[in-house]
């Protein structure tokens, strides 16, 4: 069973690498080109918000059966955008190819998400967790490879190499196996889907957590780079971050399956946001590299649980439908903090910045927590009740 989830795994992988390694030289960026803090914003967040029209519009076609198809079709829209890298020097040629590359990503993720959640289905938060190894791995080696072709050979170095990948890549690509779920030939867009106050509930607190992912992807690595640290710095960053997601993520899928994701999701977003507000006031690079590692931690859980709270919200035949708006929640959350963020870095600086960013991430996972009270799993395979352990000679509750 786990072998099966390896090409998948492997796919995600290479799309966050592609997605990551740029945000390892944006502070590079800003500086070669003369881009502002709000240019950096705008860039980024081009790159969510066409993520989030992709997975709206599209990630019906994976529960349909055509996420092999939307897989391939998004890896070559990827290597196209970061051909047009290697030539970009303005900020709307920067933004246009970054939404496209946020367009393929959305495009690829809906049928790998979905692929993993009907793998089997009285493990759907394991096997999450298993996928997201394989994209925390490229976020981890998209950034490493990334800023050490900066220092080899020079900004644009990293587009090319990720460009010339991603065509490599398209055969592999092409011969995806079909996922052994239950499709649905009539699926249309999934808004019908948020009457559920389950998916409500889980896709605010999506949504509230990845208002710190903008901030991240498009304030830290400035913030570093005006502090005095070097591309190879700012992968490091990338990687205490993430490889901490790694280690615990077959672990946290496990424990939502057997504890509840609610609680779990919660828990972990809760403290990543309260750690991410002291980013501003830590004194040293090295250690907000250290607190950064704990918050690797608290994320791999709560992000991990929160897939599973969202798979278990819906049918199996629906699977991709939930999960493309949990896509979409995740990219228009981050792109809506992103611009914000940038500019109150370069207004106000990186204290103020923080705190409100976090504030505002603990006020929509509290909204979220709310909303879920009172709530059950929908899917067959959701036999782990709202807020306590799992079940498993319990008779699923349907809402």
């Amino acid at each position: 069973m786990k072998r099966d989830l390896l090409p998948y795994q492997i796919v995600m992988g290479v799309v966050s690498a592609s997605i990551a390694g740029i945000i390892a030289v944006l502070g590079e960026l800003r500086s070669d080109l003369g881009f502002s803090e709000v240019a950096i914003g705008i860039i980024v967040a081009s790159g969510f918000f066409a993520s989030f029209v992709a997975q709206v519009g599209f990630a019906r076609y994976a529960d349909r059966g055509f996420g092999r198809q939307m897989a391939t079709i998004g890896i070559a829209i990827s290597a196209i955008a970061l051909f047009v890298m290697v030539v970009a020097d303005t900020v709307v040629v920067w933004s246009l190819s970054r939404a496209a590359l946020g367009f393929a990503g959305g495009l690829v993720l809906p049928g790998l998400r979905r692929a993993a959640s009907v793998l089997d289905p009285d493990n759907v938060g394991e096997n999450l967790g298993r996928l997201i190894v394989g994209e925390i791995s490229g976020f981890v080696m998209g950034p490493i490879v990334a800023s050490l072709l900066v220092e080899v050979g020079g900004l644009r170095a990293p587009f090319l190499a990720f460009a010339i990948l991603s065509v490599l890549f398209l055969p592999f690509v092409a011969r995806l196996p079909d996922d052994n779920g239950k499709r649905d030939a009539t699926a249309g867009f999934p808004f019908d889907l948020l009457r559920n106050q389950r998916l409500q509930g889980g896709l605010i607190l999506i949504f509230g957590y990845f208002f710190l992912i903008g901030a991240f992807e498009s304030v830290l690595p400035v913030m570093l780079a005006d502090e005095g640290a070097r591309p190879t710095t700012v992968g490091l960053a990338f990687t205490v971050f993430a490889v901490p997601i790694v280690l615990v993520s077959a672990r946290a899928g496990r424990t939502a399956d057997r504890l509840g994701p609610p609680r779990v999701a919660i828990a972990g977003m809760a403290i990543s946001a309260a750690a991410t507000s002291t980013y501003g006031i830590i004194p040293s690079v090295w250690l907000l590299l250290a607190l950064m590692t704990v918050v690797g931690i608290a994320d791999g859980y709560g992000f991990i649980a929160g897939q599973v709270l969202i798979s278990r919200s819906v049918a199996e035949h629906r699977q991709a439908g939930a999960l493309g708006l949990m896509g979409a929640a995740e990219v228009l959350g981050a792109g809506i903090s992103a611009i914000p963020a940038a500019w109150l870095y370069g207004e106000t600086g990186k204290e103020l910045t923080w705190f409100i960013v976090a504030t505002s991430a603990l006020i929509l996972l509290a909204i979220g927590a709310i909303r879920l009270r009172g709530t059950q799993p929908v899917n067959a395979s959701g036999t782990n009740l709202d807020w306590t352990p799992v079940d498993r000679h319990r008779t699923p509750t349907v809402d």
